[in-house]
């Protein structure tokens, strides 16, 4: 495959992905948000199991590690912006989310330290004044909805990054992944259904407590999230981002809030006013100055694999001593001039 059509693939996995957001929103007025996504995550995986069941006979510890890691990683994120959509507006939860793209410097530099370039800084800012104007300039509109939509972020910049180290080589073993993250996921959504959905914690919104009730509506969103916004978005994904980088992907995910807002407009009535709109085109604005360079720059590249990455990719714990690196995991000249930090 090549890049321009895993990218062109990516693009359409983003627009099914915005309108994700207006479906989670009809579901969770007939289910609470853990429930839903229990719902959503068990039947993705039943039915992937069906169909990529059969690849999982030659499955390896590593594949395995990584599936499950990603699944922990995409279950939080979810959690988090299924929260965020139970309490705020849909564009503004899916113009907050689409600040991954400049996170992933940020998180690249916590813990791969890698340098943040002038162009990343410079279009961080330019996303953060997008969010200012977007939750209004006085900050009297913020909410925990805003406010959860902001914690989701750094794990779905972790969760593209290690998206891309894991699946850099592997061949044929996309519908594994796909079957082990569902099955990684899952078991956070149980949890913290029954700790804060079920009776078993006290709610800590009235909405967290309502329990299911399987509607027409409730039903109609469960099987959009779950076959094409599940099974169809991270298939596409896990398949297509081995040929592209994590910040082209996300480049491309940025028809994600788009297409949301779209759709909350039409559908829900949703709009965030023009101080909203202009918040909006300018986190978008920094988003591609954030990466532009980026992508102009010959030495930007994928962050290395190491700490967490390693321990996963090669099924051995990490070396108590200062051995020189695999040669597949070479240091760049930039991380060569400075001394490890870890």
């Amino acid at each position: 495959m090549k890049a321009w059509q895993a990218d062109l693939a990516i693009i359409g996995a983003a627009a099914i992905w915005g309108m994700a957001f207006i479906f989670t929103r009809w579901s969770l007025e007939d289910s609470s948000p853990a429930l839903f996504l229990t719902c959503r995550f068990g039947l993705a995986m039943i039915v992937s199991i069906f169909i990529f069941g059969h690849k999982l006979a030659g499955l390896t510890k590593t594949t395995a590690k990584r599936g499950l890691v990603l699944g922990l990683l995409m279950g939080g994120g979810f959690l988090l912006q299924n929260y965020s959509v139970n309490f705020t507006e849909v564009p503004r939860a899916a113009f907050i989310a689409s600040l991954t793209l400049p996170a992933i410097p940020l998180v690249s530099f916590i813990l791969f330290r890698e340098k943040v370039k002038k162009h990343n800084l410079l279009g961080i800012i330019m996303a953060l004044i997008g969010v200012f104007f977007l939750l209004d300039p006085s900050f009297e509109g913020v909410n925990s909805g805003d406010i959860l939509a902001f914690l989701s972020v750094p794990l779905w910049a972790l969760y593209l990054i290690y998206m891309n180290i894991f699946t850099k080589d592997l061949e044929g073993q996309t519908g594994q992944l796909l079957v082990l993250q569902f099955m990684g996921a899952l078991p956070l959504t149980i949890l913290v259904a029954l700790l804060f959905e079920t009776g078993l914690w006290p709610p800590l919104h009235p909405d967290l407590g309502k329990g299911l009730t399987f509607t027409a509506r409730f039903w109609m969103g469960l099987l959009y999230c779950a076959l094409l916004a599940s099974i169809g978005v991270v298939f596409i994904q896990t398949a297509c981002q081995k040929y592209t980088t994590p910040v082209q992907a996300m480049l491309c995910f940025q028809f994600e809030p788009v297409t949301a807002a779209a759709g909350a407009w039409f559908f829900l009535g949703e709009t965030v006013g023009v101080i909203g709109v202009v918040g909006a085109i300018a986190i978008i604005m920094g988003v591609l100055t954030s990466e532009m360079g980026g992508l102009l720059d010959a030495g930007q590249t994928n962050p290395p694999s190491r700490e967490l990455g390693d321990l996963i990719a090669t099924d051995r714990p990490p070396p108590k001593t200062t051995s020189p690196p695999a040669a597949d995991s070479a240091p760049t000249s930039e991380e060569s001039d400075k001394a490890p930090s870890d």
